[in-house]
């Protein structure tokens, strides 16, 4: 097989050397100020330094419901069986199968509903 991508050619031919772009006589002070002018205009919030606060409650909410597993002797296992269907056991500490779960099970376990 070819590929359809040809390669770049300097539009001026072999009789001038490519230059590298750190080379060129690019103003670096006069591009960083027109970005941060054009970002200011932009009026997006500044980035947070981590995760949204929303996002850290459910992670830990996760942890909670995986440690109430844990102390209970149970956890939950996921694992994808030939064609791609995905398949949620609920195993006890010896690795045994409890029992399979429904993905709305599961969701429900990982909501917080108790087991029974």
């Amino acid at each position: 097989m070819s590929s359809p991508i040809m390669p770049i050619k300097d539009p001026l031919g072999p009789q001038r050397p490519m230059t590298p772009a750190r080379d060129s006589c690019v103003d670096q002070g006069a591009f960083q100020s027109e970005l941060a002018g054009s970002q200011a205009l932009a009026h997006e919030p500044p980035l947070e330094a981590g995760p949204p606060h929303d996002v850290l409650d459910q992670i830990e909410a996760a942890g909670r419901i995986s440690r109430q597993l844990r102390e209970s002797g149970q956890e939950m296992r996921f694992s994808v069986e030939q064609g791609g269907r995905v398949k949620i056991e609920l195993q006890d500490r010896e690795g045994k199968t409890v029992r399979s779960l429904l993905a709305t099970e599961a969701l429900d376990i990982a909501a917080g509903k108790p087991l029974g």
